[in-house]
């Protein structure tokens, strides 16, 4: 049995789109239900952790040096 592992990037995209998909659809439903308020702090806390995710698991060690 082979087994073949993501490459980098295609586990950041996923990372970002599930917690974009899933901040917009909590954001959505809290909306729908009467709290606009919460579902915006939802959608920025889920969206702003995913990108946060991406950066702590991979860019933080890099080193843009031009040298």
């Amino acid at each position: 049995m082979e087994t073949t592992e993501l490459p980098g990037w295609a586990k950041a995209l996923a990372v970002i789109a599930t917690g974009v998909v899933l901040a917009g659809v909590s954001d959505f439903l809290l909306s729908q239900a009467g709290y606009t308020g919460l579902g915006a702090l939802v959608w920025a806390a889920g969206y702003g952790g995913a990108v946060l995710v991406v950066w702590a698991v991979w860019f933080r060690g890099q080193e843009f040096d031009p040298e």
